[in-house]
């Protein structure tokens, strides 16, 4: 995760053209009411502690090394919804925005879809390893 000023390899873009943030991770698998209301209080939040993003990433991250993005401090989102689940249960600050409550139920919703998710058979299972048995 990182941000850079009009740098399309970063996950948040301040483009040069115009007065907004650009969140380049966002897609159709999310909540966009949760995103964005989590988004909002995270601005806030900022702003109001006066927290440093510190600089902008202005080099593309498609070609920085290992080592690179190491140095940089650059952390990865979750690679599946499960790492998601298990990241958000442990944010404090979701905690504070949306409550025990809601979160609860929301995890309890997730984790029922990731199990499901998991029994599924696709085509693509019965066509790869059908043929092997």
């Amino acid at each position: 995760m990182a941000y850079g000023d009009n740098n399309r390899s970063c996950m948040l873009r301040l483009p040069q053209n115009r007065f907004c943030i650009e969140n380049r991770a966002a897609d159709m698998c999310m909540n966009p009411y949760l995103s964005l209301a989590l988004t909002t209080a995270a601005a806030i939040d900022g702003i109001q502690n006066k927290i440093d993003p510190g600089k902008p990433l202005n080099v593309n991250l498609y070609t920085l090394t290992p080592e690179e993005i190491k140095a940089s401090k650059i952390k990865s989102l979750p690679r599946n919804l499960l790492e998601a689940i298990e990241k958000l249960q442990h944010d404090e600050f979701a905690k504070e925005v949306f409550g025990e409550s809601m979160l609860s139920q929301f995890f309890a919703y997730k984790m029922d879809e990731w199990d499901r998710y998991h029994q599924a058979v696709t085509d693509w299972e019965v066509t790869e390893y059908l043929r092997l048995y």
